[in-house]
């Protein structure tokens, strides 16, 4: 008898070990939806990224936190996995309808719009400098 439950605790296991991280992969887009949906319940309101930044990313981090108390988190790179592309996307899916619906117009892009606007004032002369030496 202690055989046959030796063999089933064996079994059990390696079946976890293959299982779990499976299903951990496989959910991310869930994960992602329920963690906005608790982050929005305590009043956390979060925008997740991955990839290279683009230029103007930190006044728009600046931009979203002191005016309207949005969070912006960097979260990956760029080498990101098609799991946490999936959980990120699903996040961001909530998490932007509901700072559309606390706002009342798209916030994340006409903010996304004015930084990316500061950032060219403030790099104006840089700019000009790389276009003339082309």
């Amino acid at each position: 008898m202690s055989r046959i439950f030796n063999r089933r605790k064996v079994l059990l296991t390696l079946a976890a070990i293959v299982v779990l991280p499976v299903s951990w992969w496989i959910s991310a887009g869930l994960r992602g939806r329920l963690m906005a949906r608790y982050d929005l319940a305590r009043g956390h309101y979060r925008v997740l990224a991955y990839g290279l930044p683009r230029p103007g990313v930190v006044e728009y981090r600046q931009l979203l936190r002191e005016h309207y108390g949005v969070e912006y988190r960097q979260v990956a790179l760029c080498i990101v996995s098609p799991s946490l592309i999936s959980y990120v996307d699903a996040y961001d899916g909530v998490s932007a309808a509901a700072i559309h619906r606390k706002f009342g117009h798209d916030l994340l892009r006409e903010s996304w719009d004015e930084a990316h606007k500061e950032w060219q004032e403030k790099h104006k002369a840089e700019l000009q400098d790389v276009s003339q030496s082309e």
